[in-house]
């Protein structure tokens, strides 16, 4: 389901309904799965697509060619035109917000052309699990057919009506966030109050947050942004208490995050010249800020748009086989990997994964796996339970002394000397 927090659901389907109505084409709103919803859910569908969706499996083939059209759109940021897997035409609108992708709208269950004996032996083809095929044709004949012209200006039409809509919801989105800052922050100054907690007792001192910060940083470097988006929280709310709601050292300290973050992303692999326009763009934004709750905001945007553009640019490229990679690599981290099992994972060579990673990441594959345990390593040297020793085999590392010289390289200073300094 889409959050209803970033789209006006009601209002969208409505627009839909009526432009359904006015072209008699079929639409669907789909989330990132492929999964209608709403309004569009119960729809009434064309007799073709209910003989086919009444089928084995006929469900999930629909849905596998929404999701297919749906990341599509989203690549490509414009209609997407391709046959579904039960031989129809269908077009997909992206559905997305700040450049992520949210769903999209699926237009379908109409021919370009007559069908002919080309057509309907494709759609044996296509439809195997059919076992009368007399009645597939038959119900195919149905089908309305329009023109490609016609088509392709209801495709541009929906795709103009859905960029007003959410360039609408963008500014209320905005005022959203704003909002659920101001209620987390509330929150903890209550919690605070109420449990008469002192500031150093709860962790709010600069010690704290700097130890909070580092670990933000590793999210950006590794590329992982539900803990980089949750840690940017956590330090939203600290930096808010610590500061006592005072906007000049919440600005400094927001601005120097920022400088920070966009290093970060460029060393996991993001592109540095696009990291450096949305740096000087979010200053910009910052410097002119008034609202406190808006310092926050930008800086969660600015965030946002630092982890997405690189991962943008593996799906285009790619079809986010590098974002896999990675995902996987964070998995299993703790395991024995080597870059032939992350391949033989994506079903590719080794030596076009390592291509691929020369050219996205900027690193090899076994560089990525050795960063990443490091990162997770000085993760859990903060547990004073864990042995050095129990630290390494943790994090994948088959010798202790291996993990000294590795970690000293990356870190600066040998694991042991690391952890007494935490204390």
């Amino acid at each position: 389901m889409i959050d209803r927090n970033l789209v006006d659901l009601q209002y969208l389907e409505e627009v839909l309904d009526n432009f359904s109505k006015a072209t008699g084409l079929h639409v669907a709103i789909v989330n990132k799965n492929g999964e209608s919803f709403g309004l569009f859910e119960t729809a009434e569908r064309c007799e073709f697509c209910r003989y086919i969706r009444s089928k084995p499996s006929g469900v999930e083939k629909c849905r596998a060619s929404y999701k297919q059209a749906t990341q599509e759109a989203s690549k490509w940021e414009e209609p997407y035109f391709f046959r579904c897997r039960a031989g129809l035409v269908i077009w997909a609108v992206p559905i997305t917000l700040r450049g992520i992708s949210l769903g999209s709208i699926i237009c379908s269950q109409v021919l370009l052309w007559k069908p002919d004996r080309f057509f309907y032996q494709e759609l044996h083809e296509l439809n195997p699990e059919v076992n009368d095929f007399a009645e597939l044709e038959r119900t195919a004949g149905q089908l309305d057919i329009i023109s490609p012209v016609r088509f392709q200006a209801a495709a541009d039409v929906l795709y103009v009506t859905v960029n007003q809509l959410m360039k609408r919801d963008l500014h209320v989105l905005e005022n959203v966030e704003t909002y659920k800052m101001q209620q987390l922050i509330h929150k903890e100054l209550e919690e605070r109050k109420r449990q008469q907690l002192s500031l150093v007792k709860e962790g709010y001192d600069y010690g704290s947050y700097l130890q909070r910060e580092r670990s933000f940083l590793r999210y950006i470097r590794l590329g992982d942004k539900p803990r980089a988006e949750k840690s940017l929280h956590t330090l939203f709310i600290q930096l808010f208490v610590k500061s006592t709601g005072e906007q000049v050292p919440i600005k400094l300290r927001i601005i120097e995050l920022a400088a920070l973050v966009s290093r970060a992303a460029v060393e996991g692999g993001a592109e540095p010249e696009t990291v450096m326009v949305l740096l000087e763009t979010f200053n910009d934004r910052i410097n002119d800020c008034q609202h406190l709750e808006k310092f926050f905001s930008h800086m969660k945007k600015f965030v946002t748009m630092v982890l997405d553009q690189s991962v943008a640019l593996e799906e285009k490229k790619y079809n986010g086989l590098v974002n896999e990679a990675k995902a996987f690599i964070l998995e299993n981290y703790s395991q024995a990997i080597k870059i032939e099992d992350v391949a033989a994972r994506l079903f590719i060579s080794p030596s076009h994964l390592s291509r691929l990673f020369r050219q996205e990441v900027n690193c090899t594959v076994n560089d990525y796996i050795t960063r990443v345990r490091v990162e997770q390593a000085v993760e859990l040297m903060k547990k004073p339970e864990l042995s050095v020793a129990q630290v390494s085999q943790s994090v994948g590392f088959q010798s202790q002394s291996h993990f000294a010289k590795v970690f000293s390289r990356y870190i600066g200073v040998a694991p042991l000397i690391y952890r007494n300094s935490l204390s």
